[in-house]
């Protein structure tokens, strides 16, 4: 659920969650999370983890891959930590405002909807990657990524923080868990439409891949669907375009995963079907992430 679904009504004053991404040694697939806490003066909160994915819309264990869950008090005083169910725990806080929360997540599960994180590069879908308050306010979640030297950039849907770097900020749950985040060294190809910066990011094409050319037929598909809805419903747009010999795609409200062959543009055949594998995740951009049954 996000913002759009519900009132937003009150929700600037809800203190936000801040997250801190680490990847200290990227080819071992963990990541380190820490989360800065508001605990809204009670003294216990409850914490859950999603069980689903925007776009995939099956229940999934993402909690198997969490380990070592920890919290602390602002002095560093350690707190009780209680696994409640697979995606929940408890956590007694006192009257503290805020705590820490750290985790560590492996990440070696090579699709669209799940983490994956080697020596070249991550992919982190956000609901197999944030833990959160297990309540019913709006909050803004800001997530900043501690990036190997290897990698110097980051790409992700979620609107950077201005002066910082890999700093993105979500105004709800919903769309950090609708946002994944890619860092590393891919290629990366933008154009705009109506004035609307688009990007295909490339990793894993090994000079095989022919991403100018597609990047112009994609410019082209999407103006298509632009001009058979009357209009672009998103400021930015991002492709996430990984050719790690898998297969796959998944639809989010500004951006999609593809996943597909570094070959994928040496044939008509497998380029065609590449085509119409990003064809069909753009397309929800419109229909699926804003139009859909009431």
């Amino acid at each position: 659920m996000t913002a759009d679904d519900r009132t937003t009504e009150g929700h600037l004053d809800n203190p936000p969650l801040r997250y801190v991404v680490r990847f200290p040694a990227p080819h071992t697939h963990c990541v380190e999370v820490e989360v800065d806490v508001p605990t809204g003066g009670d003294g216990e909160i409850e914490l859950m983890m999603a069980v689903w994915t925007p776009g995939s819309y099956l229940v999934r264990e993402f909690s198997r891959h969490v380990e070592g869950v920890q919290a602390r008090a602002p002095q560093g005083a350690a707190l009780a930590v209680l696994r409640t169910a697979k995606n929940r725990w408890k956590v007694s806080v006192g009257d503290v405002p805020r705590i820490t929360v750290t985790y560590r997540l492996y990440a070696r599960e090579m699709s669209v909807r799940t983490n994956w994180v080697d020596a070249r590069f991550a992919l982190l879908n956000g609901a197999p990657t944030f833990i959160t308050l297990a309540d019913d306010q709006i909050r803004s979640h800001e997530v900043t990524l501690v990036m190997p030297p290897e990698w110097p950039v980051s790409f992700t849907a979620l609107q950077p923080v201005p002066g910082v770097a890999h700093c993105y900020r979500a105004p709800d749950f919903g769309t950090l868990v609708d946002s994944p985040i890619f860092a590393g060294n891919p290629d990366v190809h933008e154009f705009e439409i109506d004035g609307r910066p688009h990007q295909l990011v490339t990793e894993g094409g090994s000079g095989l891949f022919d991403a100018a050319g597609a990047v112009r037929d994609l410019e082209r598909i999407i103006r298509e669907h632009q001009r058979m809805w009357g209009g672009i419903p998103y400021e930015r747009y991002l492709v996430l375009n990984l050719l790690t010999e898998g297969r796959g795609g998944l639809e989010h409200r500004d951006s999609c995963t593809l996943m597909a062959s570094r070959w994928a543009t040496r044939s008509r055949e497998s380029y065609l079907a590449w085509l119409q594998l990003a064809s069909h995740e753009c397309f929800h951009a419109w229909n699926g992430k804003r139009l859909r049954p009431v």
